[in-house]
């Protein structure tokens, strides 16, 4: 029922109801032409006249229902008409009242409430002006008063329920809609779940946006997040002369476009410099685009164009709805796709590191092993033999040392807090062979939420700072406190050995092959942190080293 009544509403229907009002309003002036042969004549004219502006009305009704809307002042001639029926056919007890109400149920349904109090406002002089005119004055009150009373009322008692239905008629549209955009949703998502590359899903997400949603053109590209860089551009429908651009940085400079998706801010283009490719750009500036950014949460995906023609806040609003669903779709695609990228990477890492391990490493470990037993066997005369011995297990000892570096290099993501503990023993131990040297562990916070990069350089500076105790400082042990705070990592790393002049060994770190102390230090500043080393001879050493988390100095 609901539904018949909001077709109703439709604005050709209700024209032709008020037309099927109008010629049924004339029945009670048909049934009294009759009633007085004297009058018989002009009764008769009266009623042709009426009829005659029915049959134009009728034949003519879609246009004047469109006059009407557009040009709202058109009711006035309808209004100053009937009220001239009136006037000649006997005002107050005219039988052309109903027909005279015509106009003001127009008024009523096209302009609802507004309407409605309009045309009974206007109404109103001209029906006392007609009533006035038959009668040379107000006869009969009580007529009157009823008669306007139904000028008034019944005019509203029709705007209320127009505009209710006229609520009820866009609440259905508005319902619609949103069932079409749940439909292409559907539709999309079924189509990308069956895509089987990242190319694919960029043609089914253009494919919707220009064939489901109506527009006439769409650009896509996309976001590489290993090099942070947006190309893959593709166009829909394909189109011979659409260039193909290099991938761009993600810096401003390179356009509105990327800045738009920096800023996750949609905008219509005009004319500007869209991208920083001129080839691209020229074809891009032949049209006027609506530009939306795609991000999948923090994520930048990518940026789609779709052609501004035709676009209202609805399809805006649509065609969004869509663009976050093709973010989505796009965004896992190429997550997944730069997850297997670095998985692989990682894999082949780990397995030359593996092999490096078990073959060179642990024939290099073997050979220092070898050559120290020698030479503790040899007889004190050997002294040639044993200088001889002692210089290759130095340089067998120091190969052995950069090969742990080389595979720490190629582990960068799978270093614990437990193997950090547990490599950082074992090299120390083998720094100073065959003296025991042991560390003191004491961490806090959560060395596992680190990024790789950032867990790989502490390891190095650690790594370093051990080292030189354990070869050096004459000490049988050191400390090692490690505190990881919300955005800061503090690493203190101290001894009770023979201390040093921090200033004479730093200016002699700057010559040294190995890391040492000086880089300690730039390697810190680097990282947006700092290094302090307190020292003094026969009082110890202290290490204290500063990291944001993130990489930059807080303030």
């Amino acid at each position: 029922m609901l539904k018949k009544i909001t077709s109703l509403f439709q604005d050709n229907r209700v024209f032709a109801f008020l037309v099927v009002f109008r010629w049924a309003s004339l029945i009670p002036a048909l049934l009294t032409i009759f009633s007085n042969e004297s009058l018989f004549l002009p009764s008769l004219l009266v009623l042709l006249v009426a009829a005659f502006a029915n049959g134009v009305v009728s034949m003519f009704h879609q246009t004047i229902n469109g006059l009407v809307e557009k040009f709202p002042a058109l009711l006035f001639v309808d209004l100053l008409f009937s009220a001239g029926i009136l006037a000649v056919s006997g005002g107050s007890h005219s039988p052309y009242y109903l027909y005279a109400l015509s106009p003001l149920l127009a008024g009523a349904f096209f302009f609802q409430l507004r309407g409605a109090l309009v045309v009974s406002a206007v109404f109103t002089p001209l029906y006392l002006f007609a009533c006035w005119y038959a009668s040379q004055g107000f006869s009969d009150v009580v007529v009157l008063t009823t008669q306007l009373a139904g000028v008034w009322l019944l005019p509203f008692l029709f705007a209320y329920p127009s505009s209710l239905l006229k609520s009820v008629n866009q609440a259905k549209e508005n319902l619609s809609a949103a069932h079409r955009q749940l439909e292409i949703i559907h539709d999309l998502t079924v189509l990308l779940q069956a895509a089987p590359d990242l190319i694919s899903v960029q043609e089914r997400v253009l494919g919707a946006v220009t064939t489901e949603l109506g527009f006439s053109k769409a650009v896509v590209a996309l976001v590489d997040p290993a090099r942070e860089e947006l190309g893959g551009w593709l166009v829909y429908p394909s189109q011979e002369n659409f260039p193909q651009a290099n991938p761009l940085p993600l810096k401003s400079e390179n356009g509105e476009v990327v800045k738009a998706l920096l800023n996750r801010n949609n905008f219509v283009s005009d004319h500007q410099i869209l991208i920083q490719d001129s080839q691209l750009n020229g074809w891009l500036t032949q049209y006027k685009w609506f530009i939306a950014p795609l991000y999948l949460r923090e994520h930048p995906v990518g940026i789609l164009l779709v052609e501004e023609s035709g676009f209202t806040k609805e399809r805006e609003s649509t065609l969004m709805t869509v663009a976050n669903q093709a973010a989505l779709a796009l965004g896992t695609t190429i997550l997944c796709i730069d997850r297997a990228r670095r998985l692989a990477v990682e894999t082949e890492r780990n397995r030359i590191a593996r092999d490096i391990h078990d073959t060179v490493a642990q024939s290099l470990f073997g050979i220092v092993y070898s050559l120290d037993a020698c030479i503790t066997m040899l007889p004190q005369k050997a002294d040639d033999v044993r200088n001889e011995l002692i210089e290759l297990r130095s340089l067998a000892n120091s190969a052995h040392d950069e090969v742990r570096r080389s595979i720490f290099d190629l582990w960068p993501s799978a270093l614990t807090i437990e193997l950090f503990m547990a490599d950082l023993t074992n090299y120390v131990s083998s720094c100073c062979r065959p003296q025991s040297f042991s560390i003191i562990f004491n961490h806090h916070g959560d060395f596992n939420s680190l990024s790789s990069g950032l867990r790989r350089t502490i390891y190095r500076m650690a790594q370093e700072a051990l080292a030189n105790s354990a070869r050096h400082s004459g000490a049988q042990s050191a400390r090692l406190c490690l505190t990881i705070a919300e955005q800061e990592v503090y690493l203190d790393i101290s001894d009770q050995g023979k201390g040093f002049d921090p200033s004479v060994a730093l200016s002699r770190s700057q010559n040294r092959e190995h890391f040492g102390l000086h880089g300690i230090q730039e390697r810190a500043r680097a990282m947006g942190g700092d290094c302090e080393i307190i020292s003094k001879p026969n009082m110890g050493t202290r290490v204290m080293i500063y990291l944001p988390v993130t990489g930059h100095k807080h303030f």
